[in-house]
């Protein structure tokens, strides 16, 4: 997952309203903020020992690492009010992150979080070599344990042997990512989809890579291969949004908005994002539908309740 930040700051200057930003500003990371979830599995089942690390976007040195119960459940109360990275790992899962907005004032949703596992080579068959057999062993437990170059180094004497496995070539994506080498990795991913353009997991997987290393327009690229339907987190999609907003690429910003609102009509964070970037762009009437949405979805207490509402001040008078 991608980093989500935008300067809600700026939006707002756009308007001349004054916002305080002394939360933001402030040194120190702890509050009267709460922030709880769950991990699960693909199946629902909860995943014990999980790792949740809760830092500012930025400052990864300033935060808390906690472990997820044997329900899967975690919790923290003790966080200032504003955005906060969450990294969720566990072993045999791939790692996954998103950014939560914590109120000081208002309990908010929790955060529940389904992790997918890590991909693994199937067990090569008896006619294989046993050194062979051994590095797809080895290369998988290697890889579980985030033991990157291991993995790397096993798969690299399977492949070979099977260069045009799946499994394989994901498992070796993965290996070549976590050793910063995103140019390995999309290789690897290339293999499967110039074979099989449909295989959207590959697609997503690549898309991820690029964008977390801030190749935005590759990112984008892997990304518009996947048809939208296909796609059912609508945070893929907010994340590009963002990092177009970031760019000051409104209307590429507002295009990605739009489809995570159409990916999940019923979640308030797709129109939040819209309404900001709709005020960049001067789409004053749009904006405020926007935002009233979130004033409708969100829960009553929240940030993002509140900065709605201010948003919607403003806007009155404003013609467009």
């Amino acid at each position: 997952m991608t980093k989500r930040r935008i300067s809600r700051l700026s939006v707002l200057l756009v308007l001349f309203v004054a916002v305080t930003a002394s939360s933001a500003a402030a040194q120190d990371w702890r509050g009267k903020g709460r922030l709880e979830g769950r991990v699960t599995d693909e199946d629902g089942k909860p995943v014990a020992g999980a790792t949740v690390k809760i830092r500012l976007p930025d400052n990864p040195s300033q935060g808390v690492d906690l472990k997820s119960d044997s329900k899967g459940r975690w919790a923290y109360l003790g966080l200032r009010g504003g955005d906060w990275k969450i990294t969720i790992e566990a072993p045999g899962f791939m790692a996954g992150e998103t950014i939560y907005s914590v109120s000081e004032v208002a309990r908010g949703n929790p955060v529940n979080y389904t992790m997918k596992p890590v991909p693994k080579v199937e067990s090569a068959p008896s006619t294989v070599p046993p050194e062979i057999a051994e590095a797809v062993k080895g290369g998988n437990e290697a890889l579980e344990q985030k033991r990157w170059a291991d993995a790397r180094v096993a798969f690299e004497k399977v492949l070979p042997v099977a260069p045009e496995n799946t499994g394989l070539l994901i498992a070796l994506a993965r290996a070549y990512s976590g050793e910063g080498n995103t140019e390995k990795a999309v290789e690897m991913l290339k293999r499967i989809t110039d074979k099989d353009p449909a295989n959207w997991g590959a697609w997503m997987l690549m898309a991820n890579m690029l964008l977390d290393k801030g190749k935005l327009e590759e990112g984008r690229a892997a990304l518009e291969h996947v048809p939208q339907q296909a796609v059912t987190d609508p945070n893929v999609f907010i994340n590009v949004g963002v990092l177009f907003m970031n760019q000051k690429k409104d209307d590429d910003a507002e295009a990605y908005f739009s489809k995570a609102i159409a990916t999940a009509p019923g979640q308030f964070d797709g129109y939040y994002y819209r309404g900001l970037a709709r005020i960049s762009l001067k789409n004053y009437d749009g904006a405020r539908a926007d935002l009233q949405k979130v004033v409708e979805l969100a829960p009553k207490e929240s940030n993002e309740v509140k900065e709605a509402h201010q948003l919607l001040e403003a806007l009155k008078g404003s013609a467009k």
